[in-house]
């Protein structure tokens, strides 16, 4: 999940409650140790916002259409026991999150948002999914001054339900974002997939952590703001035979 803007000016009551106001789609390729074939995953993100009363509402909702030629540690995010698993592709498991603010409390170049996440147990194969309905609390922080727009999205979620011969779920997902703009046309981001930590999993097996970055370009398609970049993660951290390297493309639009 890559965060967009979250300000949004007061509407008139003829315009739509919910709001389109991004929609990206991620292109990316997983480059697995001591492997013949690599992973590639299809990604797309979709960002609403609506009105709850005196609260404005944000939602991200993320899904991907995975190519693994053999099960990949926590990819896609939530898949807590891939071992036994053959190669699949597919769709995911459907990774959501609704975040709350007042109305208007929007001040100074900070914003934060609380909320929660959500997992769905949408994959259509074993090796591509939890089996797990998963919840749990999430907050979204943003910082925006001069060319700088940063912050983190975060979410800790637990299994309540789902497929009881599967492991139960219990995982922390930090997706930080940093966009620095060069010129009008040019940025520079980090963006990662996001770091990931599987409480249940063996010492050594736990954590992701990508390191990385990249660049997008601005452009302009009728009304509709447009983006499209590129970027380099490496896993420092990661587990024994999950992903070395993702090489990232992005296309977004911004509405």
């Amino acid at each position: 999940m890559a965060a967009g803007d979250s300000g949004h000016e007061a509407e008139s009551a003829s315009e739509p409650v919910v709001r389109l106001d991004r929609q990206a789609t991620w292109l990316f390729r997983s480059f697995l140790p001591d492997e013949s074939d690599d992973a590639n995953s299809l990604g797309f993100e979709f960002e609403l916002s609506f009105d709850l009363g005196s609260y404005d509402v944000k939602n991200i909702a993320y899904v991907e259409l995975n190519d693994f030629p053999r099960p990949i540690p926590g990819q896609p995010i939530g898949n807590p026991e891939p071992a036994g698993f053959e190669a699949a592709t597919g769709i995911g498991d459907i990774l959501t999150g609704f975040w709350f603010s007042r109305k208007g409390g929007h001040h100074g170049a900070h914003h934060l948002a609380w909320g929660f996440g959500a997992q769905l147990p949408t994959a259509a194969d074993d090796s591509l999914g939890s089996g797990k309905w998963s919840v749990g609390p999430s907050f979204d922080y943003e910082y925006e001054k001069g060319r700088l727009f940063a912050g983190v999205i975060a979410m800790q979620l637990w299994s309540v339900a789902g497929d009881s011969d599967r492991a139960d779920v219990s995982m922390l997902i930090v997706k930080p974002f940093v966009y620095y703009s060069l010129t009008e046309k040019w940025d520079l981001m980090y963006v990662p997939y996001g770091i990931s930590v599987y409480w249940d999993k063996p010492s050594g097996e736990k954590a992701y952590v990508p390191l990385g970055g990249g660049a997008q370009r601005h452009f302009k398609f009728g009304s509709v703001e447009m983006n499209l970049g590129a970027a380099l993660y490496k896993n420092v951290v990661r587990p024994t035979k999950g992903p070395n390297w993702d090489l990232r493309f992005l296309l977004e639009f911004q509405f």
